[in-house]
């Protein structure tokens, strides 16, 4: 009979899985689940018994050489020395200080670069904000005699404007700039003649909304770069200090360098 019982094919029998309701509490716990985390309970439960019993029975006047360098922190966790732990030789640490000397360098050129890219971006270094304006340069022009200087018009000579005369670069003569005023007033008049209709009155102030929104940007892109500059321009200023001191350890560091004087030498009066 046992052998006909294992002819019959059974249904297999299987675990259930986590019901739709508790699918919030993750998977569901299967037997050989259970099984790992006794055996792992029971294993420290085991170790923290034989702990115990070792410190009930412990010598209280045991002593090994090793307990003068060992330690615990952090309620009893052991903190053992380390091989090459101890006080660096001072070859070593003047080598090290070269290497940092030499990283500080190179990230100060770093920092002087972007301020660099940052002032020609920005447009600092022609003073004044405008572009076409502004600046330090002079021209030059050689006259004959007193009176002709006197009489120098700057103006005339260069065939332009008086606002224009200061400008360094894109200097505009006289025609130019009556031919775009002229122009400018063209499309004025044109335009005064356009704003009668709705729409484009409308057009025009989401024009001058995006002129507007346009220029906002503009403004905030170069406050912000000014603090980006003034920032890196700080950070080059310390970067330059701590290489200073830097130098200044490796020259007390080196032969000489660290020498005291006696406090009770005698001087020489003579």
């Amino acid at each position: 009979m046992s052998s006909m019982r294992n002819a019959v094919q059974r249904r297999n029998h299987k675990e259930r899985s986590q019901p739709s309701s508790r699918q919030k509490y993750g998977l569901l716990e299967k037997k050989k689940d259970y099984v790992l985390r006794a055996r792992d309970f029971n294993t420290k439960k085991a170790k923290l018994k034989i702990l115990r019993q070792k410190a009930t029975q412990r010598n209280p006047d045991e002593f090994y050489f090793a307990m003068i360098n060992s330690r615990t922190r952090d309620g009893g966790i052991h903190v053992a020395p380390r091989q090459d732990e101890g006080p660096l030789s001072h070859d070593v640490v003047k080598l090290l200080k070269t290497q940092d000397a030499g990283y500080v360098r190179l990230q100060s050129a770093v920092e002087r670069k972007k301020i660099e890219k940052l002032e020609e971006r920005l447009v600092l270094k022609d003073k004044g904000g405008d572009a076409g304006a502004g600046g330090v340069g002079k021209h030059v022009v050689f006259v004959d005699g007193e009176e002709e200087a006197r009489g120098f018009r700057p103006e005339i000579y260069f065939g332009t404007t008086k606002e224009m005369v200061e400008r360094r670069f894109n200097r505009m003569r006289k025609e130019q700039v009556e031919e775009i005023e002229a122009k400018k007033r063209a499309a004025e008049e044109g335009l005064r003649k356009r704003r009668k209709s709705v729409r484009n009155i409308e057009a025009e102030k989401a024009r001058r909304k995006e002129e507007a929104l346009a220029k906002r940007k503009l403004r905030k892109a170069r406050e912000g770069g000014g603090r980006e500059l003034e920032a890196r321009k700080h950070r080059e200023a310390e970067l330059k200090q701590a290489e200073r001191e830097m130098e200044l350890q490796r020259a007390r560091m080196g032969k000489g360098g660290m020498v005291k004087k006696n406090k009770w030498a005698r001087v020489r009066k003579r």
